[in-house]
């Protein structure tokens, strides 16, 4: 499977309805929950990327990604 890129993490932000402002003003190396994505969007983000990329994500917590950098590689190094 492709690796995916901060663009792919951002589209599933999307779908699961983080508001427009908030993902206009990501930085892919800030703190995600600093930026305004708050603790109910994170797992839901989770769990688009489980369904997306049909993967098991249960292992991974909010520590685990704080950024959208930490994101996309988590993600990466389960699709390999």
């Amino acid at each position: 499977m492709k690796e995916i890129t901060a663009a792919a993490v951002i589209d599933l932000m999307k779908k699961v309805g983080v508001e427009e402002k908030v993902i206009k003003k990501l930085k892919n190396d800030v703190p995600l929950l600093k930026q305004g994505i708050d603790s109910i969007d994170l797992p839901a983000i989770l769990a688009a990327a489980e369904k997306q990329y049909d993967l098991d994500l249960s292992d991974c917590t909010a520590d685990k990604v704080k950024t959208i950098d930490e994101f996309v590689s988590f993600i990466n190094a389960r699709i390999k």
